[in-house]
């Protein structure tokens, strides 16, 4: 769901959070439209807290090819 377990929270609460709003809104009364808003909010404001640790990650880890040195082909002649 996430690239971590933390997005993978947020975004699962953002989702229950967009099913319950709508839902309270039309079927459920007031109780479940306020519990999907306080979920968005939440989901929101953890995806702001944890933006900082997405590039924390260095450039050996990320590259799944290791850099090498360009060689030179030899020619047959």
């Amino acid at each position: 769901m996430g690239a971590n377990s933390k997005q993978g929270w947020y975004l699962f609460l953002f989702l229950v959070g967009f099913t319950f709003l709508p839902a309270g809104l039309a079927y459920l009364g007031p109780i479940f439209s306020l519990i999907g808003l306080g979920c968005l909010i939440a989901s929101c404001v953890g995806f702001y807290q944890i933006k900082p640790l997405e590039h924390q990650v260095s450039a050996e880890k990320t590259n799944p090819v290791p850099v090498q040195a360009p060689t030179t082909a030899k020619r047959a002649v």
